[in-house]
C-alpha cells in the first residue's frame, strides 16, 4: 500500500526512517480548501533536562526533557490551503511505545534550536510550496525518541518513521 512501509526483499516490511516523504499524499482540509500533502519528518533534536527549568515549575518537568522535531510539508496537489497545521497530527513515540506529549508554549525557550520554527498557520500553502515545521514534545529525561508519527484520522493507522 502507498505510503506503508516498504517491503524488503525477506517480504518483511521495512520501517520508513527520517528524510524519507511519505509514497501516499495526506489530504488535509482547511478554511473549506483541501490540498494534498507529503509529509516528511527530517530530524529529532533531544535536548537536556534542564532546558525545561526556565518553565518556572521543576515539580511539572521533574525527570523530563525536550524533543524537538521537524517535519518538512509539501503541496503537493488540490487546493492552496491557508494554514494547513499538519503538527496537530504529528506523534513522537519513545522506545517502548510511550508516547510523547507534545509541548505548547506561549512565548519561547532558550532552548529552542536557532533553525527550530514554529508552523506558520496563516501562510497560505500552493502547490509546490514546501516549508519545515519543528514542534517540541515533552519525553522522559532517560528515554530516547524511537517513532515519529503522523495521524491519519480515526481508521488508518498513522504513518510511522524510526529515528535511527
Amino acid at each position: 500500500m502507498l505510503g506503508s512501509p516498504k517491503e524488503s526483499p525477506s517480504g518483511e516490511a521495512k520501517p520508513l526512517v527520517l528524510g524519507q516523504p511519505s509514497a501516499e499524499k495526506q489530504e488535509i482540509t482547511r478554511w473549506e480548501k483541501t490540498g494534498k500533502f507529503v509529509i516528511t519528518p527530517q530530524k529529532v533534536v533531544e535536548g537536556k533536562p534542564e532546558d525545561l527549568k526556565e518553565l518556572g515549575d521543576d515539580a511539572k518537568y521533574a525527570g523530563q526533557k525536550l524533543a524537538w522535531v521537524y517535519v518538512d510539508v509539501k503541496h503537493a496537489g488540490g487546493d492552496d490551503v491557508k494554514g494547513p497545521m499538519v503538527m496537530t497530527d504529528v506523534g513522537v513515540e519513545v522506545v517502548g511505545g510511550r508516547k510523547a506529549t507534545r509541548l505548547i508554549l506561549m512565548g519561547d525557550l532558550r532552548s529552542r534550536p536557532q533553525d527550530c520554527r514554529d508552523e506558520d498557520t496563516e501562510a497560505s500553502f500552493k502547490q509546490g510550496d514546501s516549508r519545515t515545521a519543528c514542534e517540541p514534545y515533552l519525553i522522559p529525561a532517560t528515554a530516547k525518541v524511537e517513532k515519529v508519527t503522523y495521524s491519519q484520522g480515526y481508521y488508518k493507522e498513522p504513518l510511522a518513521w524510526q529515528v535511527p
